[in-house]
């Protein structure tokens, strides 16, 4: 839903003839050409206007330690006067009321050499909030409903230049768009001028404070969407669905001040890490993204290692090279990729038959949990497989296929020749030799089916997702 904001306009403040403007460019300039406060001025404006009576009293003050600045002040005409002087005929009076206490807090809390400073300080940040409000506007662009932590550290990448029904840009998972009416404005001499604005987001508790900082040049609309970082040691913890409030605020950046304009919640739900989420359609290459749960970097890694090498020769994992007793770099690879086998399958993982591999909305276990758990679906056996063989430097493929899933390997480096193994079979007494036979003859049927043509299957070349920027999941 859109939100229109109320259109302000707000007239031009002189201060003894001096002209407050904000310290930005007008039309997207670099903020040079904007007409300069005469801080000289002012502050001689400020300090003539105070008597030596004045003086006296703040001295006085500072040497015996005793009353207030605001006691001085409340006794003498001289505030008034100041006061008349700076801000006739400015604002309306409910607003000059506001920014009459303003002055004096500013008196009450400064001693006489901060008195200018306190006091611009405190007179520009009313001044420019009230500009702000009158000329800015936002409402929410986006919000995602169901965040799939699976995949929501990764979104600026799974939705990169995704556009929504009607071909605007459409992030992931929170936006908002920012417009900057200068034609709203009743009087056209008052400069309008290009905003730097800053929108921050984050969910309490799930996650950082992501932010983005652009421009908005007059009388245009941009789309601000800050990129959320996950906490994952705490999505792991999530077993259920659970509500959350994506909270964004948008703010002007001026002067060295952060003025906020705009403030909302939107409401999501945020899904375990564990499930392949119901992502928005036409999401690009979607089957790459098992790539989360291949995590070559699992702790359970290096004690598969100490185990392979002692199932192979002189003790070490060659990887794209001939052990001695091999012909080919082709035979010493299935080497290395039978002795994962046979390392996996002394884990007794049973397998858990299911249709639809990896399908939408279903729960994937990631390649640790499978380990403790000691039983996996297919798309969870091959996940492991593929996460050992990419730990050693093996060039690796998932084989996706109508309700199954299986591994394959380039049999040497760059090679365009792959391999295959059913990796389910791990869960058995099958011999590697027929888990190697069963994958090549399942890889062979869905192409004289066409189904690779078609899309029905698909080969999810791992080194080419993590090159598109499909990263693990860091599961502890």
């Amino acid at each position: 839903m859109i939100k229109h904001a109320s259109n302000f306009v707000m007239g031009g403040l002189f201060l003894l003839g001096i002209s407050l403007t904000a310290c930005s460019g007008e039309n997207g300039a670099d903020g040079r050409d904007a007409d300069p406060v005469n801080i000289d001025s002012l502050a001689t404006a400020i300090r003539n206007e105070i008597s030596d009576n004045l003086r006296d009293t703040l001295t006085s003050i500072r040497e015996d330690a005793t009353g207030t600045l605001w006691d001085s002040l409340y006794a003498e005409p001289y505030v008034d006067t100041v006061y008349k002087i700076l801000f006739d005929n400015a604002y309306g009076t409910a607003w000059m009321d506001s920014t009459r206490q303003s002055l004096l807090d500013s008196l009450n809390q400064a001693n006489y050499d901060s008195l200018y400073a306190a006091l611009y300080d405190s007179v520009y940040y009313d001044i420019y909030s009230q500009t702000v409000t009158r000329q800015l506007d936002a409402f929410s662009w986006t919000s995602k409903d169901d965040i799939y932590l699976a995949f929501a550290n990764q979104y600026p990448l799974m939705y990169n230049g995704f556009v929504g029904d009607k071909g605007e840009p459409h992030p992931v998972p929170i936006s908002i768009k920012v417009r900057n009416q200068c034609a709203a404005r009743s009087d056209k001499s008052v400069p309008c001028n290009w905003k730097k604005i800053m929108v921050k987001a984050w969910i309490t508790d799930w996650t950082d404070t992501g932010s983005v900082t652009g421009f908005v040049n007059p009388d245009t609309a941009n789309i601000f969407a800050p990129a959320l970082t996950f906490d994952m040691s705490k999505a792991v913890t999530l077993t259920a669905p659970q509500q959350a409030n994506i909270q964004i605020q948008a703010y002007a950046l001026e002067n060295d001040h952060e003025i906020l304009f705009y403030s909302a919640s939107e409401p999501t739900t945020l899904h375990p890490v564990q499930i392949n989420g119901w992502e928005l359609k036409g999401v690009q290459n979607k089957n790459w993204w098992y790539g989360v749960w291949v995590t070559p970097n699992m702790d359970s890694i290096p004690n598969i290692l100490n185990d392979l090498k002692k199932k192979l020769p002189e003790g070490s994992v060659k990887i794209y090279q001939k052990y001695s007793d091999d012909e080919t770099i082709t035979e010493s690879s299935k080497r290395v990729v039978k002795a994962v086998y046979e390392v996996l399958q002394a884990r007794k993982i049973t397998y858990l038959q299911n249709n639809g591999a990896g399908s939408t909305g279903q729960k994937i276990n990631y390649p640790i949990e499978v380990l403790r758990s000691r039983d996996g679906l297919c798309i969870e056996t091959a996940a492991l497989f593929a996460s050992v063989l990419e730990a050693l430097g093996m060039q690796v493929f998932i084989v996706h296929i109508p309700e199954h899933a299986f591994v394959g390997w380039r049999t040497d480096k760059n090679s365009n020749t792959l391999d295959f193994v059913e990796t389910t079979l791990i869960g058995g007494e099958s011999t590697f030799s027929y888990a190697n036979k069963s994958g090549i003859d399942k890889f062979n049927a869905q192409k004289e089916a066409g189904n690779f043509e078609s899309g029905e299957a698909e080969l999810i070349d791992i080194e080419a997702v993590r090159k598109y920027g499909i990263m693990p999941n860091d599961i502890p």
